[in-house]
């Protein structure tokens, strides 16, 4: 007998095995790893090719039947017995016995129309032919920490450095070259004889001009000179050379002035600072010289080239030097030299005030904040350079410190730190309850915390305490937008709210409603009708507040005219 297999329109038998077709070993692993079959439920047998010592692929055998859908792009193969498997949708022909096929078949057979009939080795142990991988040395190179870069600014900020820097940053843009104006000031020996002259002649001023005059102490000098020298020519020699060295004095300070006004930059080298008492600083009772006083332009420090000590006595052209440096000023403001009108204002004049503003006004923000607080005693303005400058947590620190929580709230907000902003804006909601600002607490609810019906419920407590009652329901109302929501609030407030003692506050709300005219006004002139008519027994004179709810109603005024008068001659 001659045992084919036939093409069948249908499976006779169950589907417990497929066929991989493959020469490689990792090629069926991979396989069964993408089938997602287990190892555990199959037997894999090796299947041999047409061509001696080569394979064709393998056989997977399981225990129960597969699923079209578990083979994938391999082909199922049916258990005709647990030892024959042929390819699905085939049969035997002619179809042995039971008994038959015991005998025929007592090892594992396949057939296939591309390799025949084969009998199955033993089955495949991959522990035989899988070895461990050989292990090699690995250098691994890492990274360098890539830079993140944000999908969203949030927030930006300048971090302020420290005021010593921010000095020494002054002093290096500014720093001028050490230079020597050429002179001829008075000499060692001539200073002299003018500070003992000063004590003996003083200057004067009247319609004639300016003159000489004698102190005490020189019209007792004159007396015993003129005892001594019966001459007494010699004297008039000593006031002569008084006015000289006096004259030789005063054009160093005309100097100072033509520099100060041909070339600002030049002079402020050499400028003498002004005190509030009249007076300039220099050496005690020393003459005005023209030697440069100032290394540079600093603001803060005193180092190298300071005015020295003591006092200058620059007599009566004090106001003059004076108005001369604010005219100074204000023409480096005008060329936008902003940090050297501030020098003029703080060294020169002693004016920290105005020499904090010319920075601020000049966008140097920390180095005007740093004179407000140091010199100025200026929170609030220094607070305010901070924040124009973005440096936010320093401007944060003084609002602290001032106890500004709004402002703290809205620079936090700024940065984009939600958490610690809604902590201060608790705080001034509190401050304005504890004061009875219902109002404005409500609207840092609405506006800044972003809760409206915190600050809805803040309004009703106003409404409920009668602290600006009228003004918080009045807010009440205009924060509902929808018609249809502001008719239920109206109703349930005038059914659950009014009470005998604001009745007519809550007239004077639903009057301002009233006047909006939109679908409500009916409904609301009726609730005005019932105020009025409730509280015509305590109040007379509100009669006349129906005529807000008919403006159009000649009649009606002249009623309540009527009406207020009867009730004056009861």
């Amino acid at each position: 007998m001659e045992l084919k297999v036939i093409p069948n329109h249908k499976n006779s038998f169950p589907l417990r095995a497929l066929l991989i077709r493959s020469k490689s070993v990792a090629e069926w692993i991979r396989e069964i790893q993408r089938l997602d079959l287990s190892l555990s439920d199959m037997q894999v047998h090796p299947v041999p090719d047409m061509t001696p010592n080569s394979i064709w692929g393998c056989l997977l055998i399981f225990g129960q039947s597969l699923s079209r859908d578990k083979a994938g792009r391999h082909q199922l193969c049916q258990s005709v017995t647990p030892e024959l498997f042929i390819p699905e949708y085939s049969t035997l022909y002619p179809m042995p016995t039971n008994v038959e096929l015991e005998k025929l078949f007592s090892s594992k057979y396949v057939v296939h129309p591309e390799f025949g009939w084969v009998e199955l080795p033993e089955a495949l142990s991959f522990q035989d032919v899988i070895s461990d991988p050989v292990r090699k040395p690995v250098s691994v190179t890492k990274p360098a920490p890539a830079t993140f870069v944000p999908m969203t600014i949030r927030g930006f900020q300048i971090h302020a450095v420290p005021p010593e820097d921010v000095l020494k940053n002054l002093e290096e843009r500014v720093f001028p070259r050490r230079e020597k104006l050429e002179n001829k000031p008075l000499n060692l020996l001539e200073k002299i004889r003018l500070s003992f002259y000063r004590a003996i002649f003083r200057k004067t001023e009247d319609e004639g001009g300016k003159g000489t005059e004698k102190t005490g102490l020189g019209e007792k000098l004159q007396s015993w000179y003129q005892k001594l020298f019966k001459s007494g020519n010699g004297w008039g020699k000593i006031q002569q050379d008084f006015e000289e060295l006096e004259k030789r004095n005063q054009k160093q300070i005309e100097r100072l002035m033509d520099l100060l006004k041909n070339d600002p930059d030049e002079a402020l080298k050499y400028a003498i600072p002004l005190d509030q008492e009249g007076s300039t600083r220099g050496g005690a009772h020393a003459q005005l010289d023209m030697s440069r006083r100032w290394l540079d332009f600093s603001l803060f420090s005193n180092s190298g080239g300071g005015s020295g000590s003591g006092i200058v006595n620059i007599g009566d052209r004090y106001y003059e030097l004076q108005k001369q440096y604010n005219a100074t000023a204000e023409e480096l403001i005008k060329r936008g030299e902003y940090q050297k009108a501030a020098f003029v204002y703080m060294k020169l004049l002693k004016n920290h005030l105005k020499a904090a503003e010319t920075l601020e006004a000049g966008k140097y923000y920390q180095e005007a904040a740093t004179i407000y607080l140091k010199h100025a005693g200026n929170k609030q303005r220094a607070a305010a350079c901070y924040e124009k400058g973005n440096m936010v947590m320093d401007a944060i620190a003084l609002y602290q410190e001032l106890d500004d929580h709004e402002k703290v709230g809205d620079l936090y907000m700024t940065i984009s730190k939600r958490t610690q902003a809604l902590t201060h804006y608790e705080k001034v909601v509190n401050n304005y309850k504890t004061r009875g600002q219902y109002v404005k607490a409500s609207l840092v609810c609405k506006d800044k915390m972003d809760d409206l019906p915190a600050g809805q419920s803040l309004l009703m407590e106003g409404w409920r305490s009668n602290r600006d009652a009228v003004n918080c329901l009045n807010s009440y109302f205009s924060n509902i937008p929808e018609i249809g929501d502001l008719n239920k609030a109206l109703h349930a407030i005038y059914q659950n709210e009014v009470t005998a003692q604001n009745r007519e506050s809550f007239l004077n709300v639903i009057k301002h409603e009233y006047r909006k005219k939109n679908e409500l006004r009916n409904a609301i002139q009726e609730m005005a009708y019932e105020i009025v008519a409730a509280q015509i027994p305590f109040n007379p004179s509100i009669v006349s507040e129906l005529k807000d709810f008919n403006p159009d109603n000649k009649e009606l005024l002249k009623d309540t005219l009527r009406f207020k008068l009867n009730q004056k001659n009861r």
